[in-house]
């Protein structure tokens, strides 16, 4: 392989960028270049110049925090259509399931093709369909020498929801195949997310990817398995339950998360921040088109945030009401328009006083764990986020004049 070459203390700066490149040219799918390839792209021998015992030393969850919200916020519209009964175009619906899948689970495309409809479960259930509770059964990719049992992963309702309503809009009996993926279930899969993903994007964004203005941005589906695997060992699994998900006979892989000291690769990346033009791209994938009170895009959104009325950040464009809490989730939803000279620092002081509490009582209950502050700092990331594209849009518009 290329990068070979670069495992040299005086090429320490090419290894990265051919491993760059490397990793591009699976994404694009290029002849001879697997999606199988990319985990043994992560483990490779660093420059001796570097640490190479810490693998993942440089290395962050290759699915942004702005890209996982507008995941969490495309499933609940779906959701929130599926339940009004509205029509869903056959193609979103599978494409949609074949994503949920794979975000939750971190499925291989063979997994995905030997599901069948009666691998999804419904474990507990009401009357009222309130409070639904369901799970998937998971074979393993490769058997080895054993046969496994398959594996019972719960299940998200909302992704649920999705995938027993595509169950129903193709109308496919128990026992049949879940996906038809054919001989290409690599390739399907990765179209399938993309689109996907590009269908859950703001109009802004779809548009300047159309017009040639922007590179858009592919994912496939190894990064989302890393991305499970690393959520994983960010949170405190163990070897043996990272194995068990990813459906691997034996811990080898799964302890090179344990290695990567996923706390240092974090703190790396808030210290060293990103590329500005990879924020603003960013950036315009969590909300819509900058605007001013004056132009027509919806009902203005007015909402608390730490006790406190907020009003003047925007307007909303969903058409069929809001099912998302005020203001507090306006900044990662892609129905949000912000305003150029919006409220926006009173409202990160707001989420920026409640994360301080937070952090302050999970301390001294010494759960440093807690799930609501990393809540928090991603609706945190997200206004920030609006603010800077609001100051640029300001400055552009200034030095036009």
């Amino acid at each position: 392989m290329l990068l070979d070459l670069a495992v040299d203390e005086s090429k320490h700066r090419e290894y990265y960028t051919l491993k760059n490149f490397v990793r591009l040219l699976i994404a694009e799918g290029f002849e001879e270049f697997s999606e199988e390839d990319e985990l043994d792209l992560e483990i490779l021998e660093r420059p001796k110049s570097f640490n190479s015992k810490l693998f993942y030393q440089e290395v962050e969850d290759p699915i942004s925090k702005p890209t996982i919200t507008m995941i969490q916020n495309g499933f609940a519209k779906l959701n929130s259509e599926i339940g009004e009964g509205q029509s869903i175009v056959d193609n979103v619906i599978k494409d949609a399931s074949i994503l949920g899948l794979i975000y939750v689970t971190g499925m291989r495309p063979v997994q995905l093709s030997k599901l069948s409809v009666e691998d999804i479960k419904i474990d507990t259930y009401t009357k009222e369909g309130e409070n639904m509770r369901y799970s998937i059964l998971v074979p393993y990719a490769k058997q080895g020498r054993f046969n496994h049992a398959k594996i019972s992963i719960k299940l998200p309702e909302e992704i649920a929801k999705v995938i027993l309503q595509y169950i129903k809009q193709f109308k496919l009996p128990i026992k049949h195949q879940l996906f038809d993926l054919g001989n290409y279930a690599v390739t399907y899969c990765t179209t399938a997310i993309n689109e996907q993903l590009f269908d859950f994007s703001p109009q802004e964004y779809k548009s300047q990817v159309l017009n040639g203005e922007l590179i858009r941005i592919r994912y496939t589906s190894s990064q989302f398995r890393h991305h499970v695997a690393y959520s994983m060992a960010l949170s405190g699994s163990s070897a043996e339950d990272i194995a068990y998900i990813l459906g691997h006979s034996s811990l080898v892989t799964a302890r090179h998360y344990i290695f990567s000291s996923p706390n240092l690769a974090q703190i790396r990346a808030i210290a060293l921040g990103r590329n500005p033009v990879y924020q603003q791209m960013i950036a315009m994938l969590m909300t819509g088109d900058i605007i001013t009170p004056e132009q027509d895009h919806g009902e203005n959104i007015t909402g608390f945030v730490n006790h406190k009325i907020h009003s003047n950040i925007g307007k909303c464009s969903y058409k069929a009401g809001c099912f998302l809490e005020p203001v507090r989730s306006c900044y990662g939803c892609v129905y949000f328009h912000p305003y150029e000279h919006g409220n926006h620092k009173e409202v990160l002081e707001c989420v920026q006083d409640e994360l301080e509490s937070i952090v302050h009582i999970s301390d001294a209950v010494y759960s440093s764990s807690n799930p609501v502050i990393a809540i928090h700092e991603a609706t945190k990331f997200e206004i920030e986020s609006v603010i800077k594209r609001c100051k640029l849009s300001s400055e552009v518009k200034n030095a036009n004049e």
